[in-house]
């Protein structure tokens, strides 16, 4: 039998998580002696069952940290190329306001000429199916 600190050791994991999994019932064998935990030799470590969805998993493409569009207006480049946040919301708005005219007032480098090419993107006719640049966003 050995103590949380020692299975700790050979997992790899920090002394409270192999707590929590005595604590959880995860670690078949294990009982608590007094205040601490004895775990079998032979215990498996169990599976880590708070990530869920693999979301939250990082690896190496996608933690590439991207440029900052600045300066960059075409839509299609800055939302593949650079850092991009969503805010297809807009064309949802856009569209529910009905408005016979729409002024977009902000300072410079608020995105108002990228946000004009968005809503290029999304309404133009084209021989092009643009509806993909818009297949993993929030509209």
């Amino acid at each position: 039998m050995k103590s949380c600190k020692e299975m700790a050791v050979v997992w790899g994991i920090s002394e409270r998580r192999v707590t929590e999994f005595c604590k959880e019932g995860m670690i078949p064998g294990a009982v608590k002696v007094g205040k601490r935990w004895q775990i079998p030799d032979d215990a498996k470590r169990p599976a880590d069952k708070r990530i869920v969805t693999g979301r939250y998993i990082k690896s190496g493409v996608e933690n590439e940290k991207k440029p900052l569009p600045v300066g960059i207006s075409d839509y299609i480049r800055a939302q593949s190329e650079y850092y991009y946040v969503d805010k297809t919301l807009l064309i949802k708005e856009f569209l529910d306001r009905k408005a016979f005219v729409s002024l977009f007032t902000r300072p410079r480098r608020f995105g108002k000429t990228l946000n004009m090419d968005m809503l290029r993107v999304f309404f133009e006719i084209s021989d092009e199916d643009t509806s993909r640049y818009f297949t993993d966003k929030e509209i």
